[in-house]
């Protein structure tokens, strides 16, 4: 069997027809003739495909350590249409409908990889991680919790349609992140030249805790906890564990994935060896169910 740089067997790699593309994604199930496993959706960021970031993540080795079925879809031409770069149902480049795209995603995979529908879950980082919490937002229904690294949502999402029900969400977040501001808004003004785009701007971390505490009908106020020197974590919980919240804010750090496990480009910023999100996100996603 061909393997990868990381020397692990390389996903198969398969088609999605939707619309009017043939979408691409990568799939790792480490059992395949069990049923009712996990489903885990890896959603890169802009400027990375989704098996380089799975390098950084190690999601494909978690997966294999853990049985579950790792989905890794190629977001249309780099970016996903995560809210901030056209209207609700399209991109404003390229005239994809990527909430639609991933919930057809999911649907394949129920069917033909007998996904549980009650533990499928997202995680991703930066213009993911975004859309991550595009998808949390309008279909509650679907998605039994997101993880979110180094991205939060669209400032303009309350305008899109959204459900009602609650989503468990663990995000984490660099306060010197200047490709993703810990207090929203756009990147950094030369990193917009340099990515050659425009997006509106994203909310704040801040602004984002207190959208879901509202909507998953949590305590206000959070139980703080420090994590080594540079990690605060706050919690917020419900009636529920649907309701469940937990935002890490990571001093000092830049747009990374801490604990990433391979080189991360320095001009990204520092990468925090407090906490190690793989395994973070993973613990959280897995605790919770539909």
């Amino acid at each position: 069997m061909a393997r990868s740089r990381d020397s692990r067997p390389v996903p198969s790699e398969r088609t999605l027809r939707h619309g009017d593309f043939d979408r691409r994604y990568l799939l790792r199930n480490p059992r395949p003739e069990a049923t009712g496993l996990p489903l885990v959706v890896e959603l890169h960021g802009r400027g990375i495909d989704a098996l380089m970031f799975d390098l950084w993540t190690g999601y494909r080795a978690l997966a294999d350590e853990e049985g579950f079925v790792l989905a890794m879809p190629y977001a249309s031409r780099g970016v996903w249409n995560d809210g901030r770069f056209g209207g609700a149902g399209t991109s404003g480049r390229n005239g994809v409908d990527d909430v639609g795209f991933l919930l057809a995603l999911i649907d394949e995979l129920v069917d033909s990889a007998a996904v549980d529908p009650k533990r499928v879950y997202l995680v991703g980082m930066s213009n993911g991680a975004v859309m991550a919490g595009r998808i949390a937002w309008q279909r509650s229904d679907r998605i039994a919790a997101i993880a979110q690294v180094a991205g939060t949502a669209a400032a303009s999402l309350e305008a899109l349609p959204a459900s009602q029900g609650p989503v468990p969400i663990i995000h984490i977040h660099g306060t010197h992140d200047r490709t993703s501001p810990y207090e929203g808004g756009q990147a950094s003004f030369m990193l917009r030249l340099f990515m050659r785009g425009h997006a509106s701007p994203a909310m704040a971390v801040d602004e984002w805790a207190r959208t879901w505490v509202e909507r998953n009908q949590t305590n206000l106020q959070p139980v703080t906890e420090l994590l080594g020197s540079d990690v605060t974590l706050r919690t917020w919980h419900g009636a529920t564990p649907a309701s469940d919240l937990a935002f890490y804010r990571v001093d000092g750090a830049g747009h990374t994935w801490p604990g990433v496990r391979v080189w991360s480009p320095p001009h990204l910023g520092h990468v925090s060896r407090t906490i190690d999100a793989t395994r973070l996100t993973w613990q959280f996603l897995c605790a919770h169910s539909l």
